[in-house]
């Protein structure tokens, strides 16, 4: 009897530890945001035409936690980025593996390959894997969803970020 409860109990955690968006999900999230990993998430953006956005953030920093609390909550926020992005969270001192492009990273290496400064930095990714933009620091939910509009519209390729606000 105890073999099979040892057995269940390793098989699930098993299951747990290699389920594809269980592992990009962290249960302190208080967004309705469907957080993917890596690898999943270029696969979707191909098959939906969609851009990344890369949330590069640290536990112990306030700003980040600020946007986790305040900006992706938001339901504009949460429209947007279902709208044009495939989400990704990456902890810069997790050594959490995830896949990129056939390789394998922890994602601090990840946050550190994409050579963030300052967290919290959003990135933004295009279903080639290549970084088309990035915005460092908090920014507030009306700010925050602009921006997504204008690079998940496709509207960055054309006018600056100031023209765009004015429309």
């Amino acid at each position: 009897m105890n073999v099979l409860k040892f057995t269940t109990a390793v098989l699930l955690v098993a299951f747990i530890c290699t389920s594809d968006d269980l592992n990009a999900q962290n249960s302190n999230f208080q967004d309705n945001i469907n957080w993917r990993s890596m690898d999943h998430a270029l696969s979707l953006a191909e098959q939906q035409d969609k851009l990344i956005l890369i949330d590069v953030y640290a536990e112990w920093c306030p700003y980040c936690q600020r946007m986790q609390d305040e900006v992706y909550p938001d339901e504009l926020v949460e429209k947007v980025v279902e709208q044009y992005f495939v989400p990704v969270r990456i902890n810069t001192e997790s050594s959490q593996k995830l896949r990129f492009m056939n390789r394998e990273f922890t994602q601090e290496e990840f946050a550190r390959a994409l050579r963030y400064q300052s967290v919290p930095t959003t990135y933004f990714m295009n279903k080639d894997g290549e970084v088309v933009g990035q915005q460092p620091g908090f920014l507030p939910v009306d700010v925050f969803s602009s921006l997504l509009e204008y690079v998940g519209s496709g509207a960055y390729e054309e006018i600056s970020f100031d023209e765009f606000e004015k429309n």
